[in-house]
């Protein structure tokens, strides 16, 4: 058998076009890409090359759901980088633990592994790695329900990406800015920072955060009556969604179809569109739970209050699965006033 050695460059190039995959949404291409990378800088003794590909494969192997074998791979990243004296990408592997804990749900494990990563980032001066810490502790005050915290949090994430230089990781957090401002009823500067993400992830070709941008942005243009804007965003939204593949982007989009829908008064439309959003989100996700709340307002609107009250529940059942904290309160909140009331203005949110 003939042994076919990497070429020169080959380990950084795989990295490059690795990280191309995964943020195109790519993932087992991505996967490929990166034990490739990897492969090539240990016959290479790139020892720090070789770090941030089981990190890059990491990961991936997060996005798919396979948590033991990313821990395992990051794990082993932090050491060898740690042993050959390469603190940043140490820290940088710190980060991704926080990750797979915040995937898992273990809220306290992430904010833990969050911190560890901060305190590195600030020791180092590295403000990119800064920025990820804060932003990724932002998910957990989101899902905790602490809305303003969050906010907070993804601003002082923008501002470190700001010194960074790197747009690409400001793409997510003006997304996550954008959902928190959303949840906050805060339509004007949600549909902002919707837009700025936008513009950067067209930029960066980033197409598979582009789905869900162009879908989240919809929300706040149709609360603040820019129906049409809000129609042309939607189809934009489903055709980046369909290129990608992303039936939880593509679920949100019908979502928010029905939701324009049903506030233009085409309650046979809003129905159609909420039911595909459904069967797009038939896994347990935020996405289902949101489309469960929808559905309370449809069946609101068409006078069927049990109904709702009964579509309430289902979402707040979702969410306490989740470990969705704060939409979980909302929810009961809202279950509660419904009795004492056609239905409550607080399940809109």
């Amino acid at each position: 058998m003939t042994v076919v050695e990497p070429r020169a460059g080959t380990a950084q190039t795989a990295a490059a076009e690795a990280l191309e995959q995964e943020q195109l949404g790519r993932w087992e291409a991505a996967a490929r890409l990166y034990a490739l990378s990897f492969r090539a800088a240990v016959l290479a003794r790139d020892v720090a090359q070789a770090a941030d590909a089981l990190r890059g494969q990491a990961r991936v192997l997060v996005q798919e759901e396979r948590f033991d074998e990313a821990a395992e791979l990051v794990e082993l990243s932090r050491e060898i980088a740690e042993r050959a004296g390469f603190p940043q990408a140490a820290a940088r592997a710190v980060n991704v633990l926080g990750i797979i804990r915040y995937r898992q749900r273990d809220w306290d494990g992430a904010g833990e592994q969050y911190r560890r990563a901060l305190e590195l980032a600030l020791d180092l001066g590295d403000d990119d790695l800064a920025g990820l810490a804060v932003q990724n502790a932002g998910g957990v005050a989101y899902w905790r329900g602490n809305l303003r915290e969050a906010r907070s949090l993804y601003l002082e994430s923008i501002g470190a990406f700001v010194r960074s230089g790197n747009a690409g990781n400001a793409v997510l957090a003006y997304n996550n800015l954008g959902i928190v401002c959303g949840d906050l009823r805060e339509w004007l500067e949600a549909e902002i920072y919707f837009a700025r993400g936008i513009e950067l992830a067209e930029r960066l070709s980033q197409s598979a955060i582009l789905a869900n941008l162009y879908g989240n942005r919809a929300e706040p243009l149709i609360e603040i009556g820019e129906t049409r804007l809000a129609a042309e965003t939607l189809a934009r939204g489903a055709a980046l969604a369909a290129a990608v593949g992303d039936r939880f982007a593509m679920a949100n989009v019908e979502r928010l179809r029905s939701r324009l829908a049903r506030v233009g008064g085409d309650r046979e439309d809003a129905e159609a569109h909420l039911q595909r959003a459904l069967e797009l989100a038939a896994e347990p996700s935020l996405e289902r739970a949101a489309a469960f709340r929808e559905l309370a307002l449809l069946r609101a609107a068409q006078s069927r209050a049990e109904e709702a009250r009964a579509a309430l529940r289902s979402a707040g059942e979702l969410y306490r699965a989740l470990g969705a904290d704060g939409h979980a309160r909302d929810v009961a909140d809202a279950l509660a006033a419904s009795e004492t009331q056609t239905f409550p203005p607080s399940a809109e949110r």
